[in-house]
């Protein structure tokens, strides 16, 4: 009998006689499951909707189909798949919540007939890192090509949502990959990434995939272009792989920086990670640039929800939240030799002004100007460290904007300051204990910067000093 034609979305585990039409979306790294289980998993997609843009379902080969299968899959590849068995797939192996509850896997009555015979949509197509765009669908991924200038030296561990521990560079990748890419990193060698996404973190970075492979063997015309613009760009590199090493390994001695240095910076000539600190005062606070609101304890926004009830913000999607309040404020501060605009939320706020955010909010609200005329002569007179750096307009559009990064005020290694007098009258008498915030960014931390593409912006390079 002729199988018949179906959607991923009508099989199940009791269908036979089938073929269905599917993409390879991504073709993972193998894998070992807890149990001891090689497996590779390969997210399929149909095209009900749209041309291969509909229902997804999870492949999976095991064991040795593995090295059975690595010439005869390939990752954006189109193929009509018959009779492969079905079965049901727990959702914590579930991609993404809106896959298919089943998972297709692989036997010897399977037929497996490649559609597009054109071997050119499998292929590595290194694209220059200034033509990637700067905002992208998650789910595109790109192959860079690019020079080694800097690895940190351990890559960073997270918990995930199933309480496992993993490397942030996935794993395999952080233990073996990245030890060979540390041993080059002085060495100007070009390795070759694929299949990475583009991220918002920092305003524009790359994060590896599941399907990440790093290639520390290149060659071709596009690995030997760039080798010989390496070899005529020695002097500009070396003056920016050492800028990149200051600035993630920092000398122990902290030292400060002049406003008028820092408005001198241009955008050509600033990196993403750098960070400055300035020892500033206040000259004017004023009352008015204090926004003091009621706003959710996890994200910060604007509620109307009452204190004390908890809820699920409908900013941030998290369950358990409650209202708190919630500060800004926004002035300019000045070393003497120049001003810069600067904006605190809630926690540092808090250190700024040595108040709670509840004290503060009781205090924007409040028909005693005293309060207030003690905090601004406090902050006339009293001098801190501001650490800033720039902020993601950088990357995204190459514009140069000072965020506030760190603020370190004297007095706050447990020894009361000699301003405490002053911070006593500048608080309000009522207390209310506001929960701190604190926010984790969780990226691709096993850092390894390509810098220098086919075709690279060496005028800027250059100018980099």
């Amino acid at each position: 009998m002729k199988p018949r034609s179906v959607y991923l979305d009508e099989l199940t585990n009791t269908s036979k006689n089938y073929k269905v039409k599917v993409r390879v979306l991504e073709k993972r790294r193998p894998r070992t499951s807890p149990g001891k289980v090689v497996y590779q998993s390969l997210p399929f997609e149909d095209d009900k909707a749209s041309p291969f843009f509909g229902s997804k379902m999870r492949g999976a080969l095991f064991d040795d189909q593995v090295n059975i299968y690595e010439d005869a899959i390939k990752q954006n590849r189109i193929y009509e798949i018959t009779n492969a068995p079905i079965s049901p797939i727990k959702p914590e192996y579930k991609s993404n919540p809106t896959d298919l509850d089943y998972q297709m896997t692989f036997s010897n009555r399977t037929i497996l007939q490649p559609i597009d015979m054109d071997d050119a949509s499998t292929a590595i197509n290194y694209q220059p890192i200034s033509g990637l765009p700067r905002a992208t669908d998650y789910s595109e991924m790109f192959d860079i090509l690019g020079i080694v200038l800097f690895v940190k030296d351990h890559s960073r561990k997270i918990m995930t949502a199933k309480k496992r521990e993993c490397n942030v560079l996935w794993d395999e990748l952080a233990e073996d990959d990245c030890t060979m890419l540390t041993s080059i990193s002085g060495q100007f060698k070009t390795v070759g990434l694929t299949a990475l996404r583009v991220s918002d973190y920092k305003g524009f970075s790359m994060t590896t995939s599941s399907s990440t492979i790093i290639i520390h063997s290149h060659v071709g015309e596009k690995a030997e272009a760039l080798s010989a613009w390496m070899t005529s760009h020695q002097t500009a590199l070396t003056q920016l792989q050492s800028r990149i090493y200051h600035i993630n390994m920092p000398m122990p001695v902290v030292k400060t920086t002049k406003i008028s240095a820092l408005r001198s910076k241009k955008a050509k000539s600033t990196l993403q990670d750098e960070k400055h600190w300035l020892e500033v005062a206040i000259p004017n606070a004023e009352l008015h640039k204090i926004n003091a609101y009621m706003g959710c304890s996890k994200c910060e926004k604007c509620s109307s929800i009452p204190p004390g009830r908890t809820y699920k913000c409908s900013t941030c999607s998290k369950p358990g939240c409650t209202t708190a309040p919630k500060i800004t404020f926004n002035c300019d501060i000045s070393d003497g030799t120049g001003t810069l605009p600067m904006t605190t939320f809630t926690s540092t706020t808090e250190q700024l002004f040595k108040m709670t955010a509840s004290d503060i909010y009781h205090m924007k609200h409040s028909d005693d100007d005293q309060p207030f005329t003690a905090l601004q002569e406090l902050l006339r007179v009293t001098t801190f460290k501001v650490q800033v750096g720039p902020a993601k307009s950088l990357s995204i559009n190459n514009i140069l904007q000072w965020e506030v990064k760190n603020v370190v005020l004297d007095g706050e290694d447990g020894k009361p300051s000699e301003n405490e007098s002053v911070q006593k009258a500048a608080a309000p008498s009522q207390e209310c204990k506001t929960p701190n915030v604190t926010e984790e960014v969780l990226t691709d931390a096993a850092t390894v910067i390509c810098s220098a593409q086919l075709n690279p912006p060496a005028n800027n390079l250059e100018q980099m000093s």
